[in-house]
């Protein structure tokens, strides 16, 4: 029944209708909860124009109604009361001017119920409307930033952060990703070893003592495109099946998920739905692999070292659910053992929820480092491998590079080093790389790019006195050398040096082929190092400090032989 409240003759006369055992409630996302009494809350309505109703619960708090929701359902509940306002069909007194306010103002549009309280619209939350609302509300440590806009973490996408976009595994002495959102788990402890990138660690397991790595929690991958990307190193002729990673939820047909080796090849397969590489993976020798399924094409796609080795339609796309992924070995469905476990290295191993194009792989497969030289960021590498450099000896980062900044060598003992890079360090593995120099000034032999380890030590590319360029490879018995052509002091100019044990070493200048000469490339098969700038006084190899006095920039190492095309569009688009 409607209850009275007498009011002064000055003030309007308000009805309170109130329903004992019942309360009310709403679909908006931002009704106000007060603690106070009911009378109070009952006064409140009263006396502020936007509140049309109220539930008070037996603890002493109620929830306050606006006219901004679309809808309010009463439901039974021994807990509470709910009260509302009855508008009079006549008003013959004024209304009471009340004043309230809130410190900082209600923002967001939100309204000052009383003194610092406020009443958000839909869109907003926080005592003074200031947080906005996602719903459904962002996942994976993404940020609400704005009424339903989520900011996504590293690696996450969609509209509340709910799709996986990129996660990588560098191995570096952890078993989780570079995010820490998928933590590896090791089954029977395995180790860590040198890694591909020279600096970092990779993962190595055993399969005889049956090591791999299992992976929390479970990644969705079903009914999705997806690239995969890794280097393998293994140490054994592997049996057939050796898996590299898997995620099987049943041995059904596209409820399991298979990357692995057999009759010594890599096979891809969604479990009686297969594609095959067409080379032999070999022993002993780092091999990067890339994996993909288009979920639009319903194509998977096997590159090995950046090389599409094989394409072939897919009966249908993964449905592996609520499984968790396996690195190293295979778990055939729930309650199965581990098995198929590999022996070797793993390392840099990249998810991708979307289809990478040919030339983003074969750029991740063999561009080894790219350096710019921005002043922001004079040592940071570019490329996919993160392989920063080092200088010294008053080396320094000038504004008038051949695009943007450039990296200076004012000064006798200046230098820029790359160290520990390991496939420029393994015999007859096929190299290329690319430089922009000028020269300052020019009284003697200079180093442009010299090569060394511990051992062994080869000037890659020298300036000799005259400005003639010369380049040299070894193989095992003698540096085989290529003369070039004069440079003149004050201009830029495009070099690149490439080899392979099909077209030798060979010079570009410029865009254009200089010379070439057949030969093979012999290393100590270790790591080594790149300065630039100087020879640092190698007396290992009996060389001086033979100073290079100029500038380089947009130096690219890569771990293939670039072709006509790859030097044209680096010489045009520096």
């Amino acid at each position: 029944m409607p209850c009275f409240i007498l009011l002064p003759p000055w003030i309007e006369s308000k009805q309170v209708g109130s329903i004992n055992n019942m309360i009310l409630l709403s679909s908006a996302t931002s009704i106000a909860s007060i603690n106070s009494s009911c009378n109070k809350c009952i006064c409140m309505m009263i006396l502020t124009d936007n509140i049309v109703g109220i539930t008070c619960l037996q603890n002493q708090t109620c929830l306050l109604f606006s006219n901004y929701s679309l809808s309010y359902t009463i439901n039974n509940s021994l807990n509470g009361s709910f009260h509302f306002l009855i508008i009079p069909p006549e008003q013959q007194f004024s209304t009471v001017k009340t004043t309230v306010s809130c410190t900082p103002n209600c923002m967001n549009n939100g309204t000052c119920l009383f003194s610092n309280v406020c009443l958000c619209t839909s869109e907003w939350n926080g005592t003074y409307c200031e947080i906005p609302i996602c719903s459904p509300p962002c996942e994976n440590f993404g940020n609400c930033t704005s009424p339903g806009v989520c900011t996504c973490y590293y690696g996450w996408t969609g509209s509340y952060c709910q799709i996986v976009q990129t996660i990588l595994w560098t191995f570096d002495n952890t078993l989780n990703d570079l995010s820490g959102q998928f933590i590896g788990v090791g089954y029977n402890s395995p180790t860590y070893t040198a890694g591909i990138n020279g600096y970092g660690s990779a993962l190595a397991l055993n399969g005889i003592h049956n090591q791999c790595v299992i992976v929390y929690p479970y990644l969705n991958m079903s009914y999705m495109s997806f690239t995969w990307e890794f280097w393998i190193y293994p140490t054994i002729a592997l049996p057939n099946d050796t898996t590299f990673i898997s995620q099987c939820f049943n041995v059904s047909k596209d409820q399991c998920l298979l990357f692995m080796i057999r009759y010594d090849k890599i096979l891809f397969s969604f479990w009686y739905d297969d594609v095959s590489g067409l080379t032999v993976i070999p022993v002993n020798k780092w091999s990067h692999m890339t994996l993909i399924y288009d979920l639009i094409t319903n194509k998977k796609f096997i590159y090995l070292n950046g090389i599409l080795e094989h394409a072939q339609h897919s009966n249908g796309s993964l449905s592996a659910d609520f499984v968790n992924l396996t690195i190293g070995c295979r778990k055939m469905g729930k309650g199965a053992t581990y098995d198929k476990f590999f022996t070797g290295y793993i390392d840099q191993m990249l998810y991708n929820s979307r289809v990478k194009n040919a030339s983003e792989i074969l750029n991740d497969a063999t561009l080894v480092t790219y350096h710019r030289f921005l002043s922001n960021a004079s040592l940071m590498d570019s490329g996919p491998n993160y392989i920063n450099g080092s200088w010294g000896g008053g080396a320094v980062s000038i504004p008038s590079g051949i695009v943007n900044q450039a990296i200076d060598f004012p000064t006798n003992g200046s230098y820029f080093q790359l160290s520990e890079l390991v496939l420029l360090g393994t015999s007859n593995w096929p190299l290329s790389l690319s430089l922009w120099f000028k020269i300052n000034s020019l009284t003697e032999t200079s180093s442009i790019a010299y090569l060394s380890d511990a051992i062994q030590c080869m000037k890659m590319i020298t300036l000799l006195y005259n400005g003639t360029i010369q380049i040299q490879i070894f193989n095992g018995n003698k540096n085989n050398i290529i003369f070039g052509p004069v440079i003149h002091i004050g201009t830029w100019n495009h070099i690149i040096y490439t080899f392979s044990t099909v077209n030798g070493m060979r010079l570009y200048v410029n865009g254009s082929l200089y010379r070439s000469v057949i030969t093979t490339y012999s290393t100590n098969d270790s790591p080594v190092t790149l300065t630039f700038g100087n020879s640092l006084f190698n007396t290992t190899c009996g060389y001086l400090n033979q100073q290079f006095y100029g500038s380089i920039d947009e130096v690219r190492l890569y771990s293939r032989e670039l072709n006509a095309t790859d030097i044209i569009q680096l010489y045009t688009n520096p």
